[in-house]
């Protein structure tokens, strides 16, 4: 009785992490997202990757953390942010994260990590059999698990069970922005840096403008300048997959949707949650014909 009362007692974020900790489905995404971080080939890679996944946050380096007015006068001077430019205090919990409107419970970015892991190597082996095409692992891991991670800082948890809402840049949620610009300050290959970017737009149609102005946003906020070369027109094979395979969202919204009209509300829907499973299983046994 007394280690509840101390729980209800803790502050959000250290709730989440409880929540995480004894959420079967978010407890099994954390180990196999650091399972798939640490059997990444590339040394220099798999330790960026690793270093993101165990503290996401924009690196201290970057432009924007030292010169935080001068980055903003230049994104708004661009006309890439409206508003103030709002960085994240400081770093944030990857395995305590919410995954934003699709997967907004603790551990929902450690599941939604894992759920790209897989579709991207799903993808990656179709591609393979059907067009002889052979994807990177290294990179489709690493895009997998960097494209959100940021959004551990941008949507912190909140006393009413809530996590954002986040800031934007460039028409994106700042975490798309800021991991960009991460991979830039980390030296990410240029391939890799555009097939995270590409997570949330392909450079296909329409898309292609908005992954430009991306790329212009990070490159300000990561180095001060905007992007030296012209914007890309195409991009690597595992850009596209990267796109497809965090493309389930329409999925996990509905079921994300129907479980909180259900659930109890707050703190509650967790604890919930944790006998359902999760909420696109619950989905999908109501559904079942």
């Amino acid at each position: 009785m007394i280690a509840l009362l101390l729980l209800f007692a803790a502050a959000p974020a250290e709730r989440a992490k409880d929540v995480a900790a004894r959420l079967p489905i978010a407890r099994s995404a954390m180990r196999e997202v650091h399972l798939a971080a640490t059997a990444i080939s590339d040394q220099p890679l798999r330790a960026a990757v690793e270093a993101m996944v165990m503290a996401p946050w924009l690196p201290p380096e970057s432009y924007a953390v030292a010169h935080p007015a001068e980055a903003e006068r230049m994104l708004q001077q661009a006309g890439l942010l409206e508003g103030r430019l709002e960085l994240p205090p400081q770093r944030g919990s990857f395995q305590a994260a919410c995954g934003g409107d699709h997967h907004p419970y603790p551990g929902g970015l450690a599941v939604h990590a894992w759920a790209d892991v897989l579709h991207a190597r799903g993808l990656a082996a179709t591609y393979q059999k059907v067009y002889g095409v052979k994807l990177r692992d290294d990179w489709l891991v690493a895009a997998a698990l960097w494209h959100d991670a940021i959004k551990a800082a941008t949507l912190p948890w909140h006393e009413d069970a809530t996590c954002g809402p986040e800031p934007r840049i460039a028409g994106a949620g700042a975490h798309h922005v800021l991991g960009i610009a991460a991979a830039m300050v980390r030296r990410l290959p240029d391939g890799l840096v555009l097939t995270i970017a590409s997570s949330h737009a392909p450079v296909y149609g329409d898309g292609a403008s908005q992954v430009c102005g991306w790329l212009r946003a990070a490159s300000i906020v990561a180095n001060g300048r905007p992007l030296p070369a012209p914007c890309p027109t195409t991009a690597p094979a595992e850009a596209y997959a990267m796109n497809t395979a965090d493309s389930d969202y329409p999925l996990t919204t509905t079921a994300t949707t129907w479980y909180a009209e259900r659930a109890p509300k707050g703190w509650e829907r967790f604890e919930a949650m944790i006998q359902d499973g999760n909420d696109v299983a619950a989905w999908a046994r109501a559904f079942r014909y």
